[in-house]
């Protein structure tokens, strides 16, 4: 892997070149430059590591994954709900489970006291499709109908989002 030159500075001059193939005190140099990437890509703010982090980096061997390392301090700063990224946060299915099922539980509290009045009443069958429409909707209105594009957010195959929009019958304009 040949080393990055990249700033590093808080005036973004260039200041340097890091590799992963480098001592791993560097590596945090590396995921702060990704940080402020983030920070001026997506807006996130700034982020600090907490020490678990720290440490969490100086122990695994990230040499030869530098891409990979970038997609995860980048969605760790989108994700993170404050300004310390927090180990949680670099965890990117336990992250994703805990806040939208949070966020479900939130809205599914209301119905709750209605359903239990009902002898049988299907709540996997009504709110599963409905959750998944919703997310495919809004994943095609972000990519402007580009369906291969919105398969590659959900993490599907093309034929799988293909056969969803089929079955949940949703409309896709051309």
């Amino acid at each position: 892997m040949e080393a990055r030159t990249f700033p590093i500075t808080s005036d973004g001059t260039q200041a340097g070149t890091l590799s992963l193939k480098e001592p791993r005190k560097d590596i945090l140099s590396l995921v702060r430059h990704y940080i402020k990437i983030a920070e001026q890509q997506v807006n996130t703010g700034p982020k600090e590591l907490s020490r678990e982090v720290e440490e969490y980096f100086l122990k695994n061997d990230w040499q030869e994954r530098e891409e990979e390392l970038e997609t995860a301090v980048k969605k760790a700063c989108i994700l993170s709900e404050g300004p310390v990224l927090q180990k949680e946060d670099f965890d990117l299915k336990y992250r994703q489970v805990r806040s939208i099922g949070r966020f479900i539980e939130e809205k599914l509290k209301a119905f709750m006291p209605n359903i239990k009045n009902f002898e049988k009443f299907n709540l996997y069958g009504t709110v599963m499709p409905e959750v998944e429409r919703s997310l495919i909707l809004m994943v095609l209105r972000e990519t402007k109908g580009n369906q291969v594009k919105a398969a590659k957010l959900l993490g599907i195959n093309r034929n799988t989002l293909r056969d969803k929009i089929k079955k949940l019958k949703i409309k896709v304009k051309s």
